[in-house]
């Protein structure tokens, strides 16, 4: 049988702490985010969740829907004579009056972008073509591209089409129009920053061609260069895309290998997200006049993921340096970024006092099957001698660049079984204490004391676990395929204010 999490008081949880009734209202002046129970349950409850409906809706008999049906006379439609069809309109209308047709929508779309209408306006127009655009290895519908340096070989100025122009507007609404976009599009969170070449990649993986800066006023690509511009001042925008924290606890064997394809799944998909997130705000952006690059390949880009994240105020740093941390989804995330010359506002570095508890916590340390995490509880910049790590020992440590002060982290070890185990290895980021749940109120005032107060961190730590999170055994892993979970396995919720309709 599956875990319940604990039903625990607010008081109760206060005594568990040692502060008893009179810790209660001193602890909660620095937290205002307190729900008083935890009132839901672990996402290991197995239910059958077939067909749920609300209690008012009744199921008929198999294939007697409430439109009534003579199955005798029922028989397989030629789809070419759809209407929604291009050769079925034709058939039913004929090539004059679908021409007709065509004209009058032309008219229409011009003098609703000309009047300024509401819904055809210049980034409502633009949204409706990033929303049909897809990348993709190779294309398989007329609106899929494949991953390119820059504007797809499409023609760059969209705004020299009828009725449509540069849009302008100011940083700040700028911002908040990319991250309205963005997240319709599957973004769970979008931060902004002014274009630093000193973050940059001076090259990408998998990628042979030179990256160059150019005095021109847009980026392209040859086939042996990728062109950065130095004409406009450049800005990044930043993407997170939120992976399942529970299929992350589905990671390590009972021989603690720290293999597992379910865990694999949840990983990977960010990349099948990403191939439609990144055509999508490319589109966006080209259709509203500006420039928009940065990635030749759905896994690798011009600008560190890490970096951006944490410096646009996504996520902190962790004790797993390869590993990020997010306020709202913890430590499983994937980050990615796009450089464009839309003026926006940059969102600043946060602190939510995860980096801090990292001193205290090392259970991603005592659990690592290769030991390639640091228990120390200083950071350091000294993270350059080869000797530190398995291997490389008396090469140039390349595979680091310095200027951070952060814990020491043998990514020589951890890309060992990362290549030698099936689907690789999370063990980290599965058993983090920040990856449990969201729903419940006790996680929130969890989150709050942390960000406030170190003092309760040893014993955060290890309540996680005491509460029936951490990694899934062997025998209740299938159990998976009976849970009810949200949509792509996360809260989208979480981007949300208010039920999802407060104004930013």
């Amino acid at each position: 049988m599956a875990k319940y999490h604990s039903i625990i008081s607010r008081l109760d949880f206060m005594k568990a702490l040692g502060l008893g009734a009179a810790g209660v209202g001193t602890t909660a002046t620095a937290v205002t985010s307190f729900a008083d129970l935890d009132d839901l349950l672990s996402n290991g409850q197995a239910l059958d969740q077939s067909a749920k409906n609300p209690w008012y809706v009744k199921n008929r008999e198999l294939n007697n829907p409430t439109t009534e049906i003579d199955w005798s006379l029922v028989s397989g439609m030629n789809g070419q004579y759809s209407l929604l069809g291009n050769e079925g309109a034709a058939y039913t209308f004929g090539s004059e009056t679908m021409n007709a047709f065509s004209a009058l929508s032309t008219e229409n779309h011009l003098r609703g972008v000309q009047n300024k209408n509401p819904g055809l306006l210049n980034r409502d127009f633009a949204l409706r073509e990033a929303s049909l655009t897809v990348c993709s290895s190779a294309p398989y519908t007329s609106s899929a591209i494949t991953f390119s340096w820059s504007n797809f070989g499409f023609p760059t100025d969209y705004t020299q089409q009828p009725g449509l122009g540069k849009y302008t507007g100011t940083p700040e609404e700028n911002s908040k129009m990319l991250r309205a976009a963005a997240t319709f599009l599957g973004a769970a969170n979008v931060g902004f920053g002014e274009f630093d070449r000193k973050i940059c990649n001076t090259a990408i993986a998998r990628e042979y061609r030179q990256i160059v800066y150019e005095d021109v006023e847009a980026s392209y690509h040859t086939t042996d260069k990728m062109v950065i511009p130095t004409r406009n001042k450049l800005y990044t925008i930043a993407i997170q895309i939120a992976m399942s924290k529970e299929l992350f606890r589905h990671d390590s064997g009972n021989d603690g290998s720290g293999s597992g394809y379910m865990r694999h799944s949840a990983n990977v998909a960010r990349y099948r997200q990403w191939t439609a997130l990144y055509g999508g705000i490319m589109q966006f952006l080209h259709y509203l006049g500006y420039d928009a690059f940065g990635y030749t390949s759905y896994a690798f880009g011009l600008i560190p993921s890490g970096a951006e994240a944490m410096l646009t105020g996504l996520a902190e740093e962790s004790r797993n340096t390869g590993m990020l941390l997010s306020p709202r989804w913890g430590s499983v995330s994937g980050y990615f970024s796009i450089v464009t010359d839309m003026p926006v506002a940059p969102t600043p570095p946060v602190d939510a006092g995860m980096h801090r508890f990292c001193r205290t916590c090392a259970k991603c340390a005592e659990t690592c099957p290769t030991s390639s995490i640091t228990k120390d509880k200083e950071t350091t910049y000294e993270r350059f001698d080869s000797n530190l790590y398995k291997y490389g020992k008396g090469k140039e440590v390349r595979w680091l660049v310095p200027g951070k002060k952060s814990f020491v982290w043998d990514g020589t070890t951890c890309r060992e079984a990362w290549a030698i185990l099936p689907g690789g290895c999370a063990n980290c980021m599965g058993n983090c204490t920040f990856n449990t749940n969201n729903g419940a109120g006790i996680h929130d005032f969890v989150k709050g004391t942390v960000a406030t107060t170190s003092l309760f961190n040893g014993f955060f730590a290890r309540a996680d676990t005491f509460y029936g999170f951490g990694l899934t055994p062997d025998d209740k892993k299938e159990e998976w395929w009976d849970m009810s979970l949200p949509t792509f396995g996360y809260n989208t919720n979480l981007t949300a204010q208010d039920g999802a309709y407060s104004k930013r």
